[in-house]
């Protein structure tokens, strides 16, 4: 595990800052890969298209913050506030966010195979084209959550609530929803 100081993760995120408003000209890409960074508060800010493979984010305030395209494959995300933040296009195969607040949080586009997502809040969430295959989402709120055109191939649902969720264009012949409450949808 890969300790970073406070002041070495201010300069890095400010270094990352100056590469994307310099189109990537100036300072240099996010490379947090295998740090971690448990409970700090790291709301509203930009990592997009930043390596942040098998990063801890543990109990972080990650609220409103931007990870476009960025890599978070086998990061841990447990218990963290990741809503309102922007996942699209992003990496999060095989990470863990469990039991996380995501509640209206944009996952478009995203690749969240395998990834273990239980007792998880997505409630208002986007996951429009979403790759969740294989994912396990039991007990989850995906109330009112956008999930037209995701993929759900073997996805686990079990006891989720998906209610008022948008499921229009999606195969659900090989997902687990067991228990699930599927109440009023669109479909």
């Amino acid at each position: 595990m890969r300790n970073i100081s406070q002041r070495d993760l201010h300069a890095i995120i400010a270094s990352h800052r100056l590469w994307i408003e310099t189109q990537f000209t100036q300072g240099f890409r996010a490379d947090l890969s295998g740090a971690d960074l448990s409970k700090l508060n790291l709301s509203k800010v930009d990592l997009r298209y930043a390596d942040l493979r098998g990063v801890v984010f543990n109990e972080c305030n990650l609220s409103e913050s931007v990870f476009y395209e960025a890599n978070l494959s086998s990061a841990l995300l447990m218990e963290a506030n990741l809503s309102r933040a922007i996942f699209t296009k992003a990496d999060l195969s095989r990470a863990n966010l469990s039991k996380s607040n995501m509640r209206e949080t944009n996952f478009c586009s995203a690749n969240l195979s395998e990834a273990y997502i239980a007792e998880a809040d997505l409630s208002s969430s986007n996951l429009t084209s979403a790759n969740l295959s294989a994912a396990n989402l039991s007990k989850s709120n995906l109330n009112r959550a956008d999930l037209k055109w995701a993929n759900l191939n073997g996805a686990v649902l079990s006891e989720a609530d998906l209610n008022w969720a948008d499921l229009r264009a999606v195969d659900l012949s090989t997902t687990d929803l067991s228990w699930a409450n599927i109440g009023a949808n669109y479909m």
